[in-house]
């Protein structure tokens, strides 16, 4: 037993090392298929049927978005790489049975993942917010790089340095609104002390009338008023009257005798008083 096992190892250990020894003898062009060593496909082409002992190698070109670069043995050509712009890609060099698809950034991207010869995937460029300016420009490999302003200078994200704020006093103007490290100061024309104060004025002038309009209406309203109570009460406390019935000649004659009440004539006399002070 211990014989048989000894000459199955030996078995494939020679084995293994023939393995080696054919297949080292293929040459750099070459690529091994069973026993034989094929002569391989040149770029833009693939395997289309393998060498015999009485044959070579048969090859055909690549065709449609496929491509081969380098010497194969291959039976299938490689599908062209797709730049697609969701990933910020174009096409820099087309696709041939040769070579891939070459992708580079669309513009205002810059590449995050680069190949030998173009790039895999972009992103956009960074943009500097308002009281920012731009150091640097973002190019098709970087990206942009802001910088804050400082001191009495503003950018709104779009300069390639931070511009100084405006002096009013040197246009001859007054400042309406104070300028930021994201705008520049705005400004007016002059205006004249005086206009605040002739407004001001205007509106102390206006509600004084409007004040001395409501107050008069307000008492002309409380007189109507108050003469009204006074003629109601006059007409309630007039004089009553007799009536007598003389019959003469057959004729009947009314007369009228008023008969004075002392309590009301005091009444109406106090009424009248208080008429005066309203007046």
């Amino acid at each position: 037993m211990e014989n048989h096992g000894t000459l199955v190892i030996c078995l494939t250990i020679n084995l293994i090392l023939l393995n080696i020894k054919c297949s080292a003898a293929c040459g750099p062009a070459e690529y091994r298929i069973g026993d034989e060593c094929c002569p391989m496909c040149s770029p833009g082409n693939h395997v289309y049927r393998h060498c015999t002992n009485n044959q070579s190698t048969s090859c055909a070109p690549c065709i449609g978005s496929t491509y081969l670069d380098k010497l194969n043995g291959l039976t299938a050509c490689t599908p062209c790489t797709h730049c697609d712009p969701g990933f910020g890609l174009m096409v820099k060099h087309p696709c041939r049975p040769s070579s891939d698809t070459v992708c580079e950034p669309l513009e205002g991207f810059y590449c995050i993942d680069p190949t030998k010869d173009g790039c895999k995937a972009a992103q956009r460029h960074s943009i500097c917010k308002p009281g920012q300016y731009i150091r640097q420009k973002g190019t098709q490999s970087t990206d942009t790089v802001c910088t804050n302003c400082t001191g009495d200078t503003y950018s709104d994200g779009s300069f390639t340095s931070c511009q100084p704020h405006t002096q009013c006093d040197t246009l001859n103007l007054q400042e309406i609104k104070p300028g930021t490290f994201r705008s520049n100061p705005e400004c007016g024309p002059k205006t004249s002390s005086l206009i605040p104060v002739t407004v001001s004025t205007v509106l102390v002038l206006v509600f004084l009338i409007t004040g001395i309009i409501i107050f008069i209406l307000i008492r002309k309203n409380l007189k109507s008023r108050h003469r009204g109570v006074v003629n109601k009460q006059t007409d309630e406390q007039s004089p009553t009257e007799d009536s007598h019935l003389i019959e003469s000649n057959n004729k009947k004659e009314f007369f009228m005798t008023p008969h004075l009440d002392v309590g009301r004539i005091k009444n109406l006399e106090v009424t009248a008083f208080e008429t005066n002070i309203y007046r």
